[in-house]
């Protein structure tokens, strides 16, 4: 495979970095809300998943930038239109959902009255505190890693479809190897 066929590396590493933290997150997630108050690095957890969120806020920025600026490699021609469009539209979805799921939890601290961590920086809240809102947007954050991740799980298997079930030239998994 040449190097046109590649994405390039920086478009690569953040694919992997950012892929890795939202896992990372996520799991960091339902662990700290299943443990008690009384443990003792509960909020420690907090700090770091929201610091991380913020993190993964700038780093999805930057990501579409260098999109945008890149040469993104086109798709094989002998993948089927409609598999093309199915995968722009999960690209898309992942995308949206990756904005989604980290900005819904800084507005929900931030309805909550509460300012976001941002490691040894703190981002001070820009609304007045809504409890009513803070509910809602705590559903919607608790609700959607769900739908992220069955979009990262839908793209999962096409990358492991087009790599070892269709022809050797569909392999788009290579390209961001």
């Amino acid at each position: 495979m040449s190097n046109s066929d590649k994405y390039p590396l920086l478009m690569r590493l953040m694919h992997w970095i950012v892929g890795l933290l939202i896992l990372g997150i996520i799991g960091a997630g339902w662990y700290m809300v299943g443990l008690d108050d009384n443990v003792s690095y509960k909020y420690d957890i907090y700090h770091w998943h929201k610091s991380f969120g913020v993190l993964v806020i700038f780093l999805l920025f930057a990501r579409l930038v260098i999109r945008w600026a890149s040469n993104v490699p086109k798709l094989p021609d002998s993948i089927p239109a409609y598999q093309r469009r199915l995968g722009t539209l999960v690209h898309w979805l992942l995308y949206l959902f990756m904005f989604l799921v980290p900005f819904s939890g800084f507005m929900m601290s931030n309805a909550g009255g509460r300012d976001v961590p941002f490691f040894n920086l703190t981002i001070p809240g820009f609304m007045e505190k809504n409890p009513e809102l803070a509910g809602r947007l705590h559903d919607i954050h608790v609700i959607i890693p769900y739908v992220l991740l069955g979009i990262v799980v839908l793209h999962t298997l096409a990358a492991i479809k087009h790599r070892y079930f269709d022809k050797p030239e569909h392999d788009v998994l290579r390209r961001m190897l």
